[in-house]
């Protein structure tokens, strides 16, 4: 399955020459932990592709053999209601009024209304396997990530009906919205192109790191995580990246250091989340200039992210649990229990002061461009 867990392709991005000699590396230092507690979804049978919050709620996508459903919880973990939806469902996104989930496997799309009602069932082409799915504020995108389709769908949200399709990249993934521009992810051809939102016009291709898979718009910037994790029958062998773009122009603001098969980015505003997919981790950076700000575990496959204000939930895709991670600790429900989670990987600048540091394992070398580059060039 195309964009799922054991991505093809081997390598890390490279530095330009022409910045080579600007590559920063963070020594050792000490760095906050932080707190979290376990969700578990489903049953031991499933498992939690992707999560978000709609302002009020946690939804979480998942998978089941041969079946799927959306989950609503509270903010302390406690489930609302469950609905069967499409096979594998792997992303969603939230119209302001209704959930809008890809279901992978079955080629469809499920919008379940804010009850945990199904009201509609759309089909795609055979063979469109939808992945990546964002709600515009007028329109929902579709990435049709299946083999040689190519292209991303566009529905009107308040109808919930069919606009267009239009074509892209090979096998797009991600996609995101810069309040102006859409932006997908193509992994098979290591770039972000920028779309015309009225016409899906392609405005510009932008390199990334290799296999891209998800992208996020914060402050004036595009974050692209790149899923490189070198040959997909042995163990990870390269260590993936973040990439920083910006979003006017598509400018290269800076590359960074993240764990293996980057699969997952939300901001809580001062700093970039990565899920390392591969890893059983996740990673932190300074949106200011992408500076390492702590890797942490979490549950197997990290592969959706959703901040909700306070916390990062984080759905892991290998099991049937999210982790719920904040810098103090957090509110759950009785069957939860706090832990903390000690940083494998951390400097000693933190977006999140005044929480006792301990300390880490010895930090590796970290390619981190961005700091001088986004001093020189972001808006």
């Amino acid at each position: 399955m195309i964009g799922r867990l054991g991505y093809p392709g081997q390598g890390i991005v490279a530095a330009s020459l022409a910045v080579a000699a600007l590559v920063l590396r963070a020594g050792p230092a000490s760095a906050v932990p932080l707190y979290a507690f376990t969700v578990t979804v489903g049953d031991s049978q499933t498992t939690a592709n992707s999560v978000m919050f709609d302002g009020q709620y946690i939804w979480v996508a998942v998978e089941s053999t041969g079946g799927g459903a959306l989950e609503k919880l509270t903010l302390t973990g406690t489930q609302i209601s469950t609905t069967p939806v499409g096979i594998a469902p792997i992303e969603m996104t939230y119209d302001g009024a209704r959930v809008w989930l890809s279901n992978y496997n079955s080629n469809s799309l499920s919008i379940v209304d804010q009850n945990g009602v199904l009201v509609q069932t759309i089909y795609l082409a055979t063979g469109a396997h939808p992945e990546g799915i964002y709600f515009d504020g007028k329109y929902v995108w579709i990435a049709n990530n299946g083999l040689n389709v190519n292209s991303v769908s566009k529905f009107d949200a308040a109808s919930m009906k069919f606009v267009a399709t239009y074509p892209v990249g090979r096998a797009p993934d991600g996609i995101a919205f810069d309040g102006t521009y859409i932006w997908v992810t193509n992994s098979y051809s290591n770039n972000v192109m920028k779309l015309n939102r009225e016409t899906g016009a392609i405005l510009g291709a932008y390199p990334t790191g290799e296999y891209p898979l998800s992208v996020i718009f914060a402050g004036t910037a595009m974050w692209v995580g790149n899923g490189d994790v070198g040959n997909s029958k042995l163990p990870p062998l390269f260590t993936a990246s973040l990439t920083k773009l910006r979003a006017t122009s598509g400018a290269l603001l800076g590359t960074f250091a993240a764990g293996n098969a980057v699969r997952g980015l939300a901001s809580d505003g001062t700093s970039i989340w990565a899920c390392n997919s591969a890893d059983n981790t996740f990673t932190r950076v300074r949106i200011s200039d992408g500076a390492p700000l702590g890797t942490y575990p979490t549950g197997t496959n990290p592969r959706g992210i959703a901040f909700d204000g306070v916390r990062m939930w984080i759905a892991n895709s290998g099991e049937n649990t999210l982790t719920v991670v904040s810098p103090v600790s957090p509110v759950s429900d009785s069957n939860s229990v706090t832990q903390v989670l000690a940083p494998l990987l951390s400097t000693s600048q933190d977006a999140w002061p005044g929480i006792t540091a301990i300390q880490p394992r010895t930090a590796p070398g970290v390619l981190a461009l961005g700091g001088i580059l986004n001093a020189l060039l972001d808006d």
